[in-house]
């Protein structure tokens, strides 16, 4: 059972990342429901009953005085655990951590036993085997979690294990034996059993302490950006679910940038992390996600203050729109100064763009200088600029692990920053903007969104049914998860129920 509480508390935690000082706000947070919680118990607790056996019990040893027997000294060795039958467990949630039970309706275990006995210059001594069964076990404990220094530290409050009655068989020796040693031993023995499941629980949740004081601070997703994933406050214990909250905000890596073709809409924009709020009661779903708009606007920003949302365009599916023949009528000094001369679009935001959340809508804005070059004799030659200011808005949805997206493009507006070759004419430059946009910068934007970014689950597990909520300054992915992993064999699943 001491498997079990490790491994219930190392899947309810790791769904959520990891831990720094409670001295920011949370910009994500994950809450495990009930029915979440269910799931953890259902799976670990049928994994634990299997892998807690072999459990081995101390060798014990008694002298009794039986009259007319004389001195007799009992040795019970080899005592194993070696099957549990679980029929029943169940969690609950408390006002300071989480209580796990199970019942067992049986447990079984081998020994081996020898006696000597001397009396009146005479030594009989006997050995053979027994078979122990084990009524009405009971194995539960209480661990409480709190926020230190933005890591969660793990404490067990109490733990134990109860066994009602004990079933000894003896094998071999002689019967007036039998009820002596039961008489001498039975208490013993579930007393050690109970110790060893107990002890296994400790041992357990030290190991799982110990996992939780080693877990990064940050997470870093590439060669420029990495996302603070440091607990802040303490974990909050409600009737029917757990909540952790996280910092949550992108930072700079460590490692020097590697500049990068970058226009918004990259799949940075999409964080897999969340900000939260409580689950409806009436929901089943197991996982609730949160993310807070400042999650997608902080890599913006950190993007932008890199350098890297820029874009030199050379390519384009109309490429006869990068030739100043293209343009002649658009544009006459143009062609006049730089006739069938290959154009470059100079693409770069002129500030952070900005994600706006609301309810049924995701929205995103940016400022973009669109520099028009000219490739003279292989010089580029800037021969004018343009200030657009874009905005689309967006879907999101869930594929397999990953949270991906789609927009579409709403408006844009645009202004002449500078020309060197007169004015343009505005209808026309209008149009090809427009399809410069659809044709070119949304479907950019798309290709990144498509292949979206793992939600924060750990290996092993999948994400199923999963929809998104919108809400004032947050998405929200309420979903169930699955059992995939390379130990998924000794389970059988059956609406959510799992069996040996």
């Amino acid at each position: 059972m001491g498997t079990t509480l490790l491994l219930l508390f190392l899947v309810t935690l790791q769904l959520f990342t990891a831990p720094s000082t409670a001295a920011a706000s949370p910009h994500i947070s994950a809450i495990i429901s009930q029915s979440g919680l269910d799931f953890a118990k259902d799976l670990l607790v049928s994994h634990a009953a299997a892998t807690l056996t072999p459990l081995s019990v101390p060798d014990m040893e008694k002298t009794v005085n039986i009259p007319l027997v004389g001195t007799v000294v009992m040795v019970a060795s080899g005592i194993v655990l070696d099957g549990l039958a679980v029929t029943d467990s169940t969690i609950a949630v408390g006002d300071t951590g989480v209580v796990v039970a199970a019942s067992l309706a049986s447990a079984n275990l081998t020994m081996e036993w020898s006696y000597s006995c001397s009396a009146w210059f005479v030594t009989i001594s006997d050995c053979g085997n027994a078979s122990i069964q084990v009524e009405g076990m009971e194995v539960g404990a209480s661990m409480g979690m709190k926020n230190q220094n933005g890591s969660l530290k793990l404490s067990v409050m109490e733990c134990g294990c109860y066994m009602e009655n004990l079933d000894i068989t003896l094998n071999g020796g002689a019967s007036w034996f039998y009820q002596v040693f039961v008489d001498s031993f039975s208490n013993h023995i579930r007393s050690s059993v109970e110790n060893a499941i107990t002890n296994k629980i400790m041992e357990g949740a030290l190991k799982l302490d110990t996992f939780l004081g080693n877990l990064p601070k940050k997470v870093d997703l590439d060669k420029v950006a990495a996302m603070n994933v440091t607990f802040v406050n303490d974990p909050i214990f409600k009737s029917s679910s757990v909540e952790f909250d996280i910092d949550g905000l992108f930072v700079p890596s460590d490692e020097n940038a590697v500049p990068r073709a970058f226009l918004v809409g990259d799949t940075k924009f999409s964080s897999p992390f969340t900000k939260f709020s409580s689950p409806p009661e009436t929901s089943s779903k197991m996982l609730w996600i949160s993310l807070d708009e400042d999650v997608f606007n902080s890599v913006s920003d950190l993007y932008f203050k890199a350098g890297l949302l820029q874009q030199m365009v050379d390519k384009i599916p109309d490429q006869f729109l990068l030739n100043t023949a293209s343009w002649r009528f658009l544009v006459p000094r143009l062609y006049e100064k730089y006739p069938n001369d290959d154009m470059l679009l100079n693409i770069s935001a002129i500030s952070p763009p900005s994600v706006r959340i609301t309810v049924g809508r995701i929205d995103a804005a940016v400022d973009l200088d669109v520099t028009v070059n000219v490739l003279d004799l292989g010089e580029i030659v800037p021969v004018a600029c343009l200030s657009v200011s874009v905005a689309v808005s967006g879907a999101a949805a869930v594929s397999e692990n990953n949270l991906v997206g789609k927009v579409e493009l709403d408006y844009f507006s645009f202004t002449l920053r500078w020309s060197k070759v007169g004015k343009l004419h505005t209808i026309l430059v209008q149009t090809v903007l427009r399809l410069f946009l659809r044709s070119l910068f949304v479907p950019y934007v798309n290709s990144y969104l498509k292949e979206g970014f793992q939600l924060p689950i750990i290996k092993g597990f999948s994400v199923r049914d999963a929809y998104i909520l919108t809400s004032h300054s947050r998405m929200i992915v309420s979903c169930d998860v699955a059992f995939i992993g390379p130990e998924a064999p000794f389970l059988v699943q059956d609406q959510r129920k799992f069996i040996v």
